[in-house]
């Protein structure tokens, strides 16, 4: 008799939770259904306990429910990255990663690292504007753990980088940014957005050693800018002087000559330059020619002087 009783209510307690289970389930759904998703999740977990308290007779409803969970998951995890609640918004697409793990949807695990990575990146650059830039490094470095492939997160670490003044690492990222976003349509932005970024930076780094004397220097960063955009007539005119700092004569009459070719308006402060490297190379002749080209410009004073007093041209 006692067995018996055992057995009946091991029934009415099997029978209950599976109402149970299921009557959370439709709760779900409804909830689901209203884009109630923080709502749903609720709904769904309890199901899921019910379910686990069932045992393997459950595992049918079980599974619905753990789709439908996973769904919640990554809806609400949305809804949040919308009002920017980045933490959370991790949490809970963390949550949908281990979910779809273990039930093996693998569509929605390469969904849930994306936007992981996506999001890290995105604190990151508020970090930046906010001058945290070693703090941003650390959401990059996150991004990275969960994505080694992130775009985002490289193009993030060059731009730190960048403001770090540290030339070496940010072109390293740079590289790192177009060569994962290579093909990639949607990677695109951000491969356009780093190759911009990487050649404004080595053009001001370069103009910025011209300023301290460092002609060898300098042609190596503005040479370097031409990696990730086409150079233009300035790019080769900062070369050209460059070269004749570090009294490399020859790259800097080729520098010029490509800025002449590029050079749409006074042409004057490029053929200063030339005069000077052929000037430097020993060759006088050229180097009359070229100063009698500087008809304007701040240099036309230093060319007249160098005519009429240095090489005393004819």
């Amino acid at each position: 008799m006692i067995f018996t009783v055992v057995l009946f209510l091991g029934a009415n307690i099997f029978a209950q939770s599976m109402d149970e289970a299921g009557t959370s389930y439709n709760d779900g759904n409804e909830k689901y259904t209203a884009k109630d998703y923080a709502g749903a999740i609720v709904s769904f977990e309890e199901a899921l306990d019910f379910c686990n308290t069932v045992g393997f007779e459950a595992d049918d409803l079980k599974a619905n429910v753990q789709k439908q969970l996973n769904n919640s998951y990554y809806k609400n995890a949305i809804a949040l990255y919308k009002k920017r609640k980045f933490d959370d918004v991790i949490s809970y697409f963390r949550k949908s990663l281990s979910l779809s793990e273990e039930i093996g949807d693998n569509s929605k695990k390469t969904k849930d690292i994306n936007y992981i990575a996506k999001v890290y990146s995105t604190k990151g650059l508020t970090l930046i504007k906010d001058s945290k830039l070693d703090e941003a490094l650390l959401e990059y470095d996150a991004a990275h753990t969960i994505k080694p492939t992130c775009v985002n997160a490289f193009y993030g670490k060059a731009l730190v980088y960048k403001e770090k003044g540290d030339m070496t690492l940010m072109m390293e990222n740079a590289d790192k940014a177009i060569e994962n976003g290579a093909g990639n349509s949607k990677a695109a932005k951000y491969v356009g957005k780093t190759k911009s970024l990487a050649s404004k930076a080595l053009l001001k780094e370069g103009t910025t050693e011209l300023s301290k004397e460092h002609g060898a220097i300098a042609a190596e960063y503005l040479t370097a800018s031409m990696k990730y955009a086409a150079a233009t007539a300035d790019t080769y005119y900062y070369l050209a002087i460059a070269y004749n700092k570090s009294k490399a004569y020859s790259k800097a009459i080729e520098a010029a000559n490509k800025a002449l070719e590029l050079n749409e308006g006074d042409k004057s402060d490029i053929y200063f330059e030339i005069g000077q490297a052929h000037e430097g190379n020993g060759n006088n002749s050229g180097a009359c020619s070229a100063y009698k080209k500087v008809t304007g410009g701040n240099n036309i004073e230093t060319a007249k002087y160098q005519i009429t007093t240095v090489l005393k041209c004819s």
